[in-house]
This record gives structure tokens, sequence and C-alpha cells, in this order.
């Protein structure tokens, strides 16, 4: 479940994900093996995130900082090279910033599914107390 904060501050809930027709239009030349690889990935990634929170930050998550993880792989931030996300790269037509964009809508689809209650928010600055900005949309759980 996710409840997204507007920029005045008042919530709601977001049941799908809006332009859902164009997304699945993108979405669907991948093959339904890569489409559930991709979100058994996040999945994971999302449950270690609850299941052990960060002392500091808790359960937080962003998905510009998911993305520019390091490839296990080649060692490389934000190469997506040989990791369940490299088809991401191809159906955007290989464009760095529009794969970025639908990895974050990939794991807005998912959070939306999930049965923890997640609180999407995007500001600039994202953390004004630490002085922190993010590109990608940050989602926590709620308390």
């Amino acid at each position: 479940m996710l409840r997204e904060v507007k920029d005045n501050g008042a919530t709601y809930r977001v049941d799908e994900l809006e332009g859902l027709p164009e997304f699945n239009r993108r979405w669907n030349l991948l093959s339904l093996e890569e489409q559930v690889t991709i979100e058994a990935e996040i999945n994971r990634r999302l449950d270690e995130l609850v299941n052990s929170p960060d002392p500091n930050w808790g359960s937080i998550t962003n998905t510009s900082l998911e993305g520019g993880k390091s490839n296990p792989t080649t060692g490389e931030p934000g190469n997506w090279e040989r990791t369940p996300f490299q088809p991401l790269y191809y159906i955007c037509g290989e464009s760095h910033q529009l794969a970025g964009m639908f990895f974050g809508s990939v794991w807005k689809k998912v959070i939306i599914a999930r049965r923890e209650q997640w609180v999407g928010i995007r500001f600039d600055p994202t953390f004004l107390q630490r002085g922190i900005t993010l590109m990608g949309k940050t989602y926590f759980l709620s308390s």
C-alpha cells in the first residue's frame, strides 16, 4: 500500500501507477520471466530493508540511490549490466535517463502491491534538516 505526500503536506492513497497504459506498453516489451525477475529483486531489497532497518535512517529507500548502487559483477555504480535490471535499459532505447525514470516507476508499482504501508515523497531538498537532495522518489515505512 502506498500513500504519497503532496507539496502542501497533504497525503493521498495511490492504488495504481499514473499513466498505467503507457507504463504497460513498455513493461510488456519484457518477457514474463524478465518481469518476474525484476519484481522479485525489488521485493528482495524491500524485504531486506523492512527486516533490517538502518539504525540511523530506518526503513527508507530512494529510487536514485537504488539505481546507482554498485553492480555486483562489475563494481561500477549505476551499471545494470548482468543484473535483473539490465532489460530496462534496452526497452528504454538504451537511454540512461529514461531507464532510470522507468526503474522508478517499476519500484512504485511493486511498492503499491505490498502489504506494508509505504509513504512516497519527493521534495527539494528531500531531507531539509540534513541538507540532502535526492533526484528519485524517496519511500519510507509508515509508523
